[in-house]
């Protein structure tokens, strides 16, 4: 089981009808339409979703616009919506969204995250990634396990470190570093990974366009596509996210 977050695009819809036409959209991907698991199953719930930082930017001008997704334009009733930050909103016309500033976004919390990095490995003893421990687990077998490796990867001053902020809220760290080597993932190369924040900032792992099709990043091409279709929208449709569960 995971979770993911979609991008579903509406007709020109009225906030408070938001849910019931996304729950439309999102019906014939049910994934418990039938006894077993639906062929064209891709969730068993969705929410819609955002949280501060990683929410939609409106447009200055449109800041407060009725027709934008808040928590304050759709009853509680039918959707539990949280506030968000300024010029944040949970989706709205397509007209009044920022996507070039959320791609902006996205390259500078990439590149404050690696200037974060740089700094604690400043402080710290060089460390080796998970790989290098497995390898040796791999050598040895018998005298070296896999939860050794597991347990001297971490042990290690940066990796703690990167564990600890990550659990304390860090604003650079979050908890996916729990559960991925910070070793290995930041000898990438970082132009390329920077690319693929900037193009994963504004569609979701899946987008349901216009006419109810479902595509996702299991396609080839799929964030340049997705990009593409989100950015010639008509400034009146509708985008909004939604978290799902598989």
């Amino acid at each position: 089981m995971t979770k993911f977050f979609a991008t579903v695009c509406l007709p020109p819809t009225s906030p408070r009808k938001v849910p019931q036409v996304v729950a439309a959209m999102m019906a014939p991907y049910e994934a418990n339409l039938t006894e077993d698991w639906s062929p064209v199953g891709h969730w068993d719930w969705w929410a819609i979703h955002s949280s501060v930082g990683n929410a939609y930017l409106v447009l200055p001008p449109h800041d407060g616009d009725p027709r934008l997704v808040t928590a304050s334009t759709v009853p509680r009733r039918k959707a539990e919506l949280d506030a968000l930050g300024p010029l944040e909103c949970y989706g709205g016309p397509r007209g009044l969204l920022d996507f070039d500033a959320m791609r902006t976004r996205a390259g500078i919390t990439h590149d404050a995250l690696l200037a974060a990095w740089t700094e604690l490995t400043a402080v710290h003893p060089p460390a080796s990634p998970l790989t290098d421990f497995v390898a040796r687990h791999k050598a040895e077998p018998g005298s070296y396990s896999l939860a050794d490796a597991k347990r001297d990867h971490l042990a290690q001053p940066l990796v703690q470190d990167v564990a600890q902020r990550a659990v304390a809220g860090d604003p650079h760290f979050d908890i996916s570093f729990l559960l991925n080597d910070p070793v290995g993932y930041f000898a990438q190369e970082h132009e390329e990974t920077r690319s693929r924040s900037v193009r994963c900032a504004v569609p979701g792992f899946a987008l349901v366009t216009l006419d109810g099709s479902w595509t996702d990043a299991d396609s080839d091409d799929y964030w340049d596509q997705a990009n593409r279709y989100l950015d010639g929208l008509d400034a009146e449709a509708v985008v909004i996210n939604l978290l799902c569960h598989c």
